[in-house]
This record gives C-alpha cells, sequence and structure tokens, in this order.
C-alpha cells in the first residue's frame, strides 16, 4: 500500500513580482515534499508597469492583466488562492474566505511575506479584485482624461512622469502641470535622467513646478470637472478641472506587524530584514520578506523585487535541505544596480542601464528597439504559463 505524504506548503502572502519570480525559481529544484502555495486578492497579475500609457490609449487594457490559472499544472505542484489574508500566526496563515482543501486557514513550513505597498490610482489598483472591474476603471480614468481640459498631475515620480508625456502626445491640446516636490526628478540616478527629463517634458509643451507642493484639500479632491483653483505651499495657484495623484507609497506591513512588531521599522513601517532577506526576528527564521514592503536599499523597482524574490526561494531550498542552515551561510541579498527604463509616449524613452562596470543613460533612438505599444506587457503573460493571443487576451 502505498502511503501519501502530504505536501508541506511554502506560502508567499501577495501575488506581485516577487511571487512569480520565487515561484518559477521554485520550478528548478523544490524537493517533491514541498509546493508553493500564493495567496493573492486579485484574479489576475496586475501589469502596472503599462498603467500609464493605459490610462490615455483604449483598447488594449485587457492585456495588463494576466490569469494565474496556468502558473501550476495542478494543485500538488502548487496553486494560487484568491483571497485576502487576514491574519498570520506562527504556523497558518488566515484568509477571508473558504478554499476547497484548506478552509480559511492554510499551514506553511516557510512563508514569503510580498504584500507590497499601496499606491494612488491609476498608478495601482489595488482595490480591483477583477480583471473586469481593473479594465473598467483604467477606461474611467479614460474618458476623464477626454473629458479634461487642464489636468494637473501631482507627483513626478515614474508615474507623473509617463503619464504627462503620454497626455501630451495624445492630446495636445490639453494643458498639463506636473508638480513635483522636489527640485530634481529621480534623485536616485545619474543626474543627467534629470536633464534629459526636463528636455522630453519642454518637448511635449508639460508645465513644470518643481521644489514645491500641492495643497491637498481635506478628504481628496472632487472629481467633479469642475475647474478649480489649487493652491501650492509656496503661494502659486494651478486652475485645473481634473487632478491625479502619482505621488505616495503606503508599505501594507500591518498583518506581519501583528505577529513580529519588531520586524517593523517605526519610522517607515517598512519590514527590516536580514542580508539573507529572513526577517529580523529570529523568532521566525522560517518568514522571508521582499518587494516594496521590505526594508532595503534597493530603489522599488518590479526589477529589485523579482531579484529578491528569487533570493528568499534560493534560501527556503537550502533550509528544506539544511533546516539549522544558520543566516549568514546563506544567499546574502545585495542591492540591486539603479536601473530603469521610462517610456515618455510611444517613440521617446529614458534609461539608466549598467553596462559592464558603468551606468549608462540612453534615449530616444538608441532605445527604439526596446519600445513596445503594451510595454512588453506580453512577458508577464509568458511568466504564467499563457501566452498573449487575441484568444486568450480576454481570459
Amino acid at each position: 500500500m502505498t502511503v501519501v505524504t502530504p505536501k508541506k506548503n511554502i506560502v508567499i502572502v501577495g501575488g506581485s513580482c516577487v511571487a512569480i519570480a520565487a515561484a518559477l525559481e521554485a520550478k528548478k529544484s523544490l524537493p517533491s515534499t514541498h509546493r508553493v502555495i500564493i495567496i493573492e486578492k486579485h484574479s489576475h497579475f496586475h501589469y502596472m508597469f503599462a498603467f500609464p500609457r493605459a490610462c490615455v490609449i483604449e483598447g488594449w487594457e485587457n492585456e495588463l492583466f494576466v490569469p494565474y490559472t496556468n502558473l501550476y499544472d495542478s494543485p500538488e505542484k502548487g496553486q494560487v488562492i484568491q483571497a485576502l489574508a487576514t491574519n498570520i500566526t506562527k504556523t497558518h496563515v488566515e484568509i477571508d474566505r473558504p478554499i476547497e482543501g484548506f478552509g480559511t486557514s492554510i499551514e506553511y513550513e516557510y512563508l514569503i511575506y510580498a504584500t507590497g505597498a499601496r499606491h494612488p490610482e491609476p498608478g495601482n489598483l489595488n482595490d480591483h479584485d477583477t480583471k473586469t472591474g481593473a479594465v473598467q476603471r483604467l477606461k474611467e480614468v479614460q474618458a476623464k482624461i477626454r473629458k479634461a481640459t487642464k489636468i494637473l498631475l501631482i507627483g513626478g515620480g515614474a508615474v507623473g512622469l509617463e503619464l504627462a508625456a503620454e497626455i501630451r502626445e495624445h492630446f495636445p491640446e490639453k494643458e498639463v502641470t506636473l508638480v513635483h516636490s522636489r527640485d530634481r526628478y529621480m534623485p536616485s540616478y545619474k543626474t543627467s535622467m534629470h536633464a534629459k527629463t526636463v528636455a522630453i517634458l519642454a518637448e511635449f509643451g508639460v508645465r513644470e513646478i518643481r521644489g514645491d507642493r500641492v495643497i491637498v484639500p481635506e478628504g481628496g479632491f472632487k472629481d467633479d470637472f469642475k475647474m478649480i483653483k489649487v493652491a501650492t505651499r509656496d503661494g502659486k495657484e494651478i486652475e485645473s478641472d481634473l487632478q491625479i495623484m502619482c505621488t505616495g507609497m503606503t508599505p501594507q506591513s500591518d498583518l506581519l506587524s501583528k505577529l513580529s512588531p519588531q520586524s517593523i521599522n517605526p519610522k517607515n513601517r517598512l519590514v527590516k530584514t536580514k542580508p539573507s532577506l529572513q526577517i529580523v526576528d529570529d523568532a521566525f527564521p522560517n518568514i522571508f520578506t521582499a518587494g516594496d514592503v521590505a526594508d532595503l536599499e534597493d530603489i522599488k523597482t518590479g526589477g529589485a523585487a523579482w531579484r529578491q524574490g528569487i533570493t528568499c526561494m534560493k534560501n527556503i531550498i537550502n533550509m528544506i535541505s539544511n533546516p539549522e542552515t544558520p543566516s549568514a551561510s546563506l544567499t546574502q541579498h545585495s542591492p540591486m544596480p539603479p536601473q530603469i527604463m521610462l517610456y515618455y509616449g510611444v517613440a521617446r524613452g529614458l534609461a539608466q542601464l549598467k553596462i559592464f562596470f558603468m551606468f549608462c543613460t540612453s534615449w530616444n533612438f538608441i532605445l527604439k528597439r526596446f519600445f513596445s505599444y503594451n510595454i512588453h506587457a506580453s512577458r508577464s503573460w509568458s511568466w504564467l504559463g499563457t501566452p498573449l493571443s487575441k484568444e486568450t487576451a480576454d481570459k
């Protein structure tokens, strides 16, 4: 008689880049005794890198939301569970709905806490759990931009910069004002990134206000298309009939803070980690963290999160073989070099890349071969085992 030993779970809370990278790494060498369970409240993976363009150009929004259904062939190999994690104990993750085979509690041997951070819409669509709802939200933003005449963008990070360029390129008759709290864009990158960004914004005719902050009214903007004058802290007034927030990040660390308060940095609410990406609390050597919620030197990018997810899984696989492995003997995380590519409309781009030992800034013609109408969303479909096509795009 064959005795089937139940699989032990590696649970990942959050289904974004960290989870996908870790899941793909696990497929290479995870022992058959274990499987990966991803808990994610969204029904589809959100390819948010293309959201700024999708807020302006209509007709391809469905390509940015990828089903998780083909990541695993069977639940014995792994599973993506659509649910909201509501509590974490030393042994289980509790969820908000019953799932076949688990109920409302999922046991774990190892856990990766990758809940990310909340960002304002439309740069992130945290609260839209279905593909239908998320696509509809992007269409609503498109309609608002079409209707508006004077648009105020608050925040000059990647989302604000790309959105400003997209709006002016496709609606040159609209006035766009971008307010950035710092004097310099992209301060974590070479100064040439700032200088070339300023030049591109000038080409598009974007009105810039740097080194100043918008005074956001209590309760936020009404979003009623009435022309209003928005004040800044320096006393400027900006006339606009649509205001879009493109700034601010709130780490989603509350769940872990209940289990391990000492692992939360009180200054920024990020999760403190060891170089192995285990949380700093020695009571939980089996809990790792990565991505936007982790207190790491890396700039918060998808590439950095992907790399961290791989490190987490490599160390978990090592510990499965050698449970007493000390943190110092695991793979040690090193910050990812600051690299980024920004899409300023369909024909302009700006990137900082590391080539050998040098950081180089490139733009426009040099980057042309990297351009893609959907900001390379098709790669996310490949990650999740469903090649992008006309037939699959609506799944």
